[in-house]
């Protein structure tokens, strides 16, 4: 089964080095993005503090992998993703943000399980992923 991860779920792999699930592992471009932007900006908040905390040979490392994607961690291109976003507008992904939709539209696609951490569960895009069969 493919799993889909979040900016926070990324970071926690990424940071500790964890080892991957036997499935392939996906994130979406927004996602992503913000986890980027966290650790550029580095203003201590929920998704920058964890890696700023790190001892710096630990931090180093966590951040050439957070800018520098491994290989083993795919995200969809939107020349995939933006034709099922569009589709789902006035369906399922109604009343969802951009990066909601962008979710909605990757586990769609991947038929993914979206693994949110505890802290970041998104109870709209819960709910659509459950409508969409994906939970």
């Amino acid at each position: 089964m493919t799993v889909l991860v979040d900016d926070e779920t990324l970071s926690t792999l990424l940071r500790h080095d964890l080892e991957r699930p036997d499935e392939p592992v996906f994130t979406t471009g927004h996602w992503y993005l913000r986890l980027c932007q966290a650790v550029i900006r580095g203003g201590g908040g929920q998704l920058s503090a964890p890696v700023l905390s790190l001892a710096a040979d630990q931090r180093q490392r966590a951040l050439g992998a957070i800018l520098e994607l491994p290989d083993d961690i795919a995200i969809l291109s939107w020349k995939v993703v933006a034709p099922v976003m569009a589709t789902q507008l006035d369906g399922l992904g109604s009343g969802l943000n951009l990066l909601s939709r962008e979710a909605l539209a990757a586990a769609t696609v991947l038929r993914a399980t979206v693994v949110m951490a505890a802290g970041n569960l998104n109870r709209l895009l819960a709910e659509a992923l459950r409508d969409a069969g994906l939970v």
